[in-house]
């Protein structure tokens, strides 16, 4: 509630300060391309996100693709105006502000919406996918779909899936490349309890941070590193405090265009339809533009910020990932998604498992 109160009162500020702009341009992305106002009576579609609001950033890029599609693909019938960063708040506040209809739509991460749809907890899970293309495939497949199901029960709708990365470990205490080196370690990582479990278990210190804390957090020695794709530890100058990268690939990080159900429904029925096109085009966008930065980034913070890249021996982090940790986790697993059965869960971890072998390990 008091995350919803926040929220309310930065949207009326920044509400007041459109209207004293003439409404007709997009806070994070400074409005259209050419410039030119939106039309009075356009549909406003707040839409937030959490990336970095820099030239760039694949997160915020993939936005700005969007307003610009649907705004020219729409005549002017709609105006988008993307929001990064905090700007509206935390990725928390951000998923309050849509499940209500106080924000129409937003790219939100994992992690965190696990506390909203308790189905998100499969994406928490460790070495579950072994290259980009594998990943793809079942996010977009029976998966995703399973998944994005339970979201409509909440009052939202996934409109499609885009890329955050592999998750690697980067520190300023040791180069980690077995699971003996992260003894003692302290990592911040998402505020989700299997993702949690799933560190401890690869044998690191595990602790769940708010992401607005994290630089403070390690300049101070309060935390020894994180768990991020690259292009996290770029934006956030964590380079400037951290000294060592580890590429373990442990989760794949997604995030999911969505969008409040009934604001959608309300939306004339071929609108809702551009709608839906124009996400799903935004998604593959951003997935183009990420993995290519992704590489570009981990080669920038080491030819250019120094960091050091160590060499991972990957395959006892997965046989503990695969052999001792997913076990434990079955039960949910099949509370989620299967009939309720430990054996269930089991079921949808071994059908990930065996797809798996259709392709080869790209963690990068």
């Amino acid at each position: 509630m008091k995350r919803l109160l926040t929220l309310i009162l930065v949207l009326l500020m920044v509400m007041s300060m459109l209207s004293g702009c003439g409404g007709s341009t997009s806070p994070g992305s400074g409005g259209s391309d050419d410039g030119s106002a939106a039309p009075a009576n356009a549909v406003v579609i707040k839409f937030a996100h959490a990336g970095a609001i820099m030239e760039g950033d694949p997160q915020h890029e993939g936005a700005l693709y969007f307003e610009k599609i649907l705004e020219e693909r729409s005549n002017g019938y709609y105006d988008v105006q993307v929001f990064g960063s905090t700007q509206l708040g935390d990725t928390v506040t951000k998923l309050e502000g849509i499940q209500s209809g106080i924000i129409e739509m937003g790219d939100i991460e994992s992690g965190p919406t696990v506390s909203f749809v308790p189905a998100e907890a499969l994406w928490d899970m460790p070495y579950m996918f072994v290259s980009w293309d594998h990943a793809h495939d079942m996010i977009d497949g029976e998966l995703g779909d399973m998944v994005a199901e339970k979201w409509l029960d909440i009052g939202i709708e996934v409109l499609g899936y885009n890329d955050g990365g592999f998750r690697h470990f980067s520190n300023s205490k040791r180069p980690i490349c077995t699971p003996a080196d992260l003894n003692g370690v302290k990592i911040r990582t998402m505020e989700s309890e299997v993702m949690v479990a799933a560190l401890n278990a690869l044998g690191c210190s595990a602790m769940p941070l708010a992401f607005g804390e994290v630089y403070s957090a390690l300049q101070q020695g309060a935390i020894d590193g994180v768990e991020t794709p690259y292009n996290l530890i770029f934006s956030q100058a964590y380079y400037e405090v951290e000294k060592y990268i580890s590429p373990t690939g442990h989760f794949f990080f997604l995030r999911h265009y969505l969008a409040n159900s009934d604001w959608l429904a309300s939306q004339p029925e071929d609108m809702q339809a551009l709608i839906r096109e124009c996400a799903a085009e935004a998604c593959a966008k951003q997935r183009e533009l990420n993995y290519a930065a992704q590489q570009q980034y981990k080669t920038d913070l080491v030819d250019k910020y120094g960091m050091e890249l160590n060499e991972v021996d990957i395959a006892p982090f997965i046989q503990i990932a695969q052999e001792e940790f997913w076990p434990t986790q079955y039960e949910r697993i099949g509370k989620i998604l299967g009939d309720g059965t430990a054996e269930s869960g089991k079921a949808v971890m071994d059908m990930i498992a065996e797809s798996a072998k259709e392709y080869t390990y790209d963690l990068a």
